[in-house]
């Protein structure tokens, strides 16, 4: 019977409040919301939110009921900040250990190294691009793919806010990256997801981002060589590649609850790690 047609009949034999009070019971009964599951928001840095929701869908098919949340970047400080605040159990963070963190009481735990990657839209025909010719590229000095040896279109530089972590890294590795000044036409982009979307959409364009945030991509954007080593995950584990950078979970530990730390085991998993390693990532060992 058509619930509708129920509520009528109650309604006309009973009256109102057991029509009311029938209707309560349906709601419970056929509402979409699971009443009673578990959830866990992990706020923090866009750099790993493609593979931390990758992550977390494995996690909530291997555990029914528990469901881990991977919203928008805030950012590595914003995730800190929630975890300090109380606002957060766990935090997501692209960057090395910080002193203050420590003295604060909170853990750092690395789960994976990611590679730091040049990126360029569709149209580019260059896959190679020496030390150099990146850095006169972000100074505005070279201004056309054809210059470096490919089909002739502008270079749409985009580029990253001062402060970002992967930025930080290549600063560390590329010295002349940190006195830079990009050109006024660059298009300064926030998060490794607003980077994908820049590069599919102009496919002139170079930008940077991590290795596994590729794997949100709609439309081609193709990883570069730099000084003909390419982001590989064999070139990564050798360290032939450089531009690498962790990938961690901040905490304190008093505060975890039974989800937090069942996510923590399965981050460490067989299971996990090779989804990570499908994602191009370095998994790490449980400390």
């Amino acid at each position: 019977m058509h619930s509708g047609t129920m509520m009528a009949m109650v309604r006309k034999v009973f009256g109102l409040s057991a029509c009311l009070l029938l209707a309560f019971f349906l709601f419970l009964a056929f509402s979409p919301v699971a009443v009673g599951a578990d959830m866990l928001e992990i706020p923090g840095t866009g750099a790993c939110q493609v593979l931390l929701r990758a992550i977390a869908q494995a996690f909530a098919a291997k555990y029914p009921g528990q469901q881990v949340l991977i919203p928008a970047s805030v950012g590595t400080a914003g995730g800190i900040r929630a975890v300090r605040q109380d606002q957060a159990l766990l935090a997501r963070v692209a960057q090395s250990r910080q002193g203050d963190q420590t003295s604060e009481g909170l853990k750092y735990l690395i789960f994976a190294q990611d590679m730091i990657i040049f990126a360029v839209g569709a149209k580019v025909t260059v896959k190679n691009l020496t030390s150099a010719q990146l850095i006169d590229v972000y100074a505005g000095k070279i201004t056309d793919w054809r210059e470096l040896g490919g089909d002739p279109g502008p270079i749409r530089v985009l580029a990253r806010q001062p402060g970002d972590s992967s930025l930080k890294i290549i600063q560390e590795h590329q010295p002349a990256f940190r006195n830079i000044t990009f050109p006024p036409s660059a298009k300064v982009t926030h998060t490794d997801f607003n980077m994908l979307e820049m590069l599919q959409k102009y496919k002139y364009s170079i930008g940077w981002l991590t290795f596994s945030a590729l794997k949100g991509a709609r439309t081609p954007v193709y990883p570069l060589a730099l000084d003909g080593i390419a982001p590989t995950p064999e070139n990564a584990r050798s360290h032939k590649y450089k531009l690498l950078g962790p990938y961690a979970l901040v905490y304190k530990e008093g505060r975890l609850n039974n989800l937090a730390r069942l996510f923590l085991d399965f981050i460490f998993s067989k299971e996990c790690q090779q989804l990570m390693e499908q994602y191009g990532v370095i998994p790490a060992e449980k400390e």
